[in-house]
């Protein structure tokens, strides 16, 4: 990147990453098995060899031919690390959606040596979140597996010594009604979310809450479906200026965050100690 970290965008729930970079490497992540190799590679080394070795006069035939040898070299490179004593040892994982694809992070940053890592952006996701029915039970599972995937995955961190240097943020496309339709709720805008991480000054509501959760309050637009007070830049903002980068370049990165006063985005000392 522009800092000159080596950066890789890292996604354990498929194809989604969270961010790209014309300097970031992107990589997808099996959140059952980890890195992979490509099975018949030993058969095409050669083959492959040959096709991405040639120069194409055509943009697009010349990158493709560079992204298919850098994923090819990337993903041997990954897996032969995946076979290490020191991260196949990484264990006591949930067995969940989200514990799993926490599990392969950690993996991951346990490879962060070999690998030369200065940043690494990890994407992972947990869907079932959209409760027209049976709201509760669902929400009270779902906020049981991510106590559980979070506990392993922090304890594993602090077990690395690398707590310090990891900040987990959750995010969302859109929030829920505060009112029922009877069974669940709705589709709505506004919600709450929440940081932590070693670095993390944690413990802490940041931002305005609501002054009323009632409905007819200040920001509701009818149903319960709150207006957000604060964009996405408010806490993406300080994380990026903690991973390095520079203030003034925040306008380039943040491109949305000029709409908004600096009250509407948390400080990076503030959020961090």
């Amino acid at each position: 990147n522009k800092a000159g970290h080596t950066t890789t965008s890292f996604s354990i729930a498929g194809s989604k990453t969270f961010t790209e970079g014309f300097n970031t490497t992107v990589q997808v992540i099996d959140r059952q098995r980890g890195a992979q190799k490509f099975n018949k590679h030993g058969d095409l080394k050669q083959v492959i060899g040959s096709l991405t070795a040639k120069k194409h006069e055509n943009i697009y035939c010349e990158e493709y031919a560079k992204q298919l040898k850098e994923s090819m070299d990337s993903s041997e490179f990954l897996a032969s690390l995946f076979e290490t004593e020191a991260l196949t040892a990484i264990e006591g994982f949930p067995a969940t959606t989200l514990g799993t694809q926490l599990h392969q992070v950690s993996r991951l940053i346990k490879s962060r040596g070999p690998r030369n890592a200065a940043r690494d952006i990890f994407f992972v996701e947990l869907g079932g979140f959209d409760t027209h029915n049976d709201n509760g039970e669902v929400l009270n599972a779902k906020f049981a597996e991510i106590n559980g995937a979070l506990e392993s995955f922090v304890g594993e961190l602090k077990t690395q010594n690398i707590f310090e240097s990891v900040t987990l943020v959750s995010a969302s496309d859109f929030g829920r009604t505060l009112t029922s339709n009877g069974v669940g709720t709705d589709h709505a805008w506004a919600g709450n979310h929440f940081v932590l991480g070693g670095s993390i000054n944690g413990g802490k509501l940041y931002n305005r809450y609501p002054t009323s959760l009632l409905l007819g309050n200040e920001q509701d637009v009818g149903k319960g479906r709150l207006i957000p007070q604060y964009p996405w830049e408010s806490v993406f903002a300080p994380i990026a200026e903690w991973m390095g980068v520079d203030s003034k370049d925040l306008p380039y990165v943040f491109p949305n965050r000029a709409k908004f006063n600096a009250t509407h985005i948390i400080a990076k000392n503030t959020l961090f100690r």
